[in-house]
């Protein structure tokens, strides 16, 4: 008897297995539209809709080079912002995107890997006339001060996030418009320039927003009457805008270049980048959550605009993200797609807790797991992947009967009670032919743990899919990517490429140079020069 999802006989222990070729062809996954997600029996695979994509692999496992250099390289449509750590995302697909028509901007503060530097004013969003301008104002405080999940500092720091979006929101009302280096030279002047702050205290205590007169009453009450208090909420908001002392940074973060609305209301197809040495990544996050949070506000306030892709490589190092977690959630209503990043499910524990990793995992329409390296994530995928029911021959337990079979048959040639003797044979003839089930992981903890680097391992929802063994490759060895990319500065040569021919891997020369007029608009030739590679044109 079957329960129509499997056989409580031969599956008693589990019905755990890999899905097939086949099936993967009919949930369409081998198709030419959406995102590259790997590869089976040599088979692209691509994954179309809106649902975000949840992708754990280990430092050093080849994420850019086995799996996001096919997204950022294919030449899609789909307007884009990427957080590129190294600025190796942006160095082998900036100059290609102008032959689909492509705008790219790099905000590229240390100009990393000779990018353009193209500055932005993420704060732009907030507009005094806007009806959504309160909201906007306490969703950028909210990426620009995190909670830390400390009870002893959230008092701390639900007020320091408190001013830090009525000071915002002052400087709107006074100006017209903000941004993050005028927000740092106001909460500057707070204690190194008693009058301009009094000043700007006043115009606070006038302010239209009700929210805004209140705050500044606070501080001044706190300033006067406790000053223990009134520092420690200031010295939250130092620690998370003492980013800005940067004097490149801040220059980076005045505007002029782009704006994030241009992933929206650009005739033009958009794709940035966020281009942020490694390092400086857990430095800058209060800025990288800001990018992204303004990047979903905008579209969530156009709801007609074509959907957008938010790539977030390294999403371990922002901290506690709650505009990642509300991109995971709702984003796909909204019209976002987020791919996010991470080294191990530790990364996510760590900032959203043990409730955000099934957040996480089971907000995705697909779960991407390669080079895992620590055993919390193998066991963690083992537990996801389920058991099978292995059936083997137990050899020792099988002679015995069969020597119990032959001692029945003597028994009926000695003269014995042949019904009684019959019925041994019969059963011990049986049990010689039997086959032993067991309970196995589909894969263990130290099996996922030492799975070949070309392999990973593929969860996808709503296609009626088992798991999925994938492939992965590098970019630079598929025939079908030759042309399409360009060096990565981090792995030298970086004066020609290596690509898969027809019948075998050559390198081919880049060649940097001034840009035809005709190419001059695009904002990535903003310094007057491209790189093309030979016999490829621009």
């Amino acid at each position: 008897m079957t329960h129509g999802l499997f056989d409580p006989e031969d599956q008693r222990f589990g019905s755990a297995r890999f899905a097939g070729h086949d099936e993967i062809a009919r949930a369409g996954l081998i198709r030419n539209d959406g995102i590259p997600i790997g590869f089976h029996e040599n088979r692209a695979l691509k994954l179309s809709g809106d649902a975000p994509l949840l992708t754990v692999a280990g430092s050093g496992s080849g994420k850019l080079r086995d799996n996001l250099a096919y997204v950022v390289c294919s030449g899609s449509n789909t307007p884009m912002m990427w957080l590129d750590p190294r600025g190796e995302l942006a160095a082998i697909s900036l100059w290609m995107l102008s032959a689909h028509g492509i705008y790219g901007f790099t905000w590229n503060p240390t100009a990393m890997a000779g990018l353009p530097q193209h500055s932005c004013n993420p704060l732009d969003i907030l507009r005094l006339n806007s009806p959504t301008f309160e909201a906007n104002c306490k969703f950028i405080a909210e990426g620009l001060i995190p909670l830390s999940g400390s009870g002893n500092g959230k008092y701390f720091e639900l007020r320091a996030r408190d001013w830090a979006e009525n000071i915002t929101k002052a400087r709107v009302e006074q100006n017209g418009s903000t941004s993050l280096p005028d927000l740092y030279r106001t909460i500057n002047i707070i204690e190194s320039d008693p009058e301009a702050w009094a000043a700007q205290l006043e115009f606070m205590l006038s302010s239209r927003f009700e929210s805004v007169a209140r705050c500044a009453a606070e501080m001044l009450t706190k300033q006067q009457e406790a000053p223990k208090e009134f520092g420690s909420i200031l010295g939250e908001i130092y620690a998370y805008t003492s980013f800005l002392n940067d004097a490149a940074l801040r220059e980076s973060l005045e505007g002029g270049d782009f704006s994030l609305a241009d992933l929206v209301d650009n005739p033009r197809t958009v794709r940035i980048y966020l281009n942020v040495p490694a390092d400086y990544l857990s430095m800058w996050s209060p800025v990288l959550r800001i990018f992204f949070t303004v990047a979903m506000l905008y579209k969530t306030r156009s709801p007609q605009a074509p959907r957008i892709l938010l790539g977030v490589d390294e999403a371990g190092q922002l901290g506690r993200f709650e505009a990642l977690k509300r991109a995971f959630t709702f984003g796909r209503g909204a019209g976002i797609r987020t791919i996010a990043l991470f080294q191990d499910i530790g990364q996510i524990k760590d900032n959203f807790g043990a409730a955000g990793v099934q957040g996480f995992i089971g907000s995705s329409q697909c779960r991407q797991f390669f080079g895992v390296r620590d055993y919390e994530t193998a066991q963690l995928i083992s537990n996801m992947l389920g058991n099978q029911t292995l059936t083997y021959d137990d050899r020792l337990r099988q002679e015995q009967a069969e020597r119990q079979r032959w001692a029945a048959a003597q028994h009926i040639i000695s003269g014995g009670d042949p019904l009684t003797a019959a019925y041994d044979l019969h059963h011990f003839e049986q049990e010689s032919q039997h086959r032993t089930k067991q309970q196995r992981p589909l894969l263990s903890p130290d099996e996922i743990l030492s799975l070949p680097e070309d392999r990973q391992l593929l969860f996808v929802s709503g296609k009626n899919l088992k798991p999925i063994l994938a492939e992965k490759y590098p970019y630079f060895y598929r025939r079908e990517m030759a042309g399409k990319y360009f060096p990565n500065p981090n792995h030298p040569p970086i004066d020609s490429i290596l690509i898969q021919g027809r019948f075998r891997r050559h390198r081919i020369p880049v060649h940097k140079g001034p840009v035809p007029e005709n190419y001059r608009h695009f904002p990535q030739y903003k310094d007057g020069y491209g790189l093309w590679l030979e016999g490829y044109p621009l």
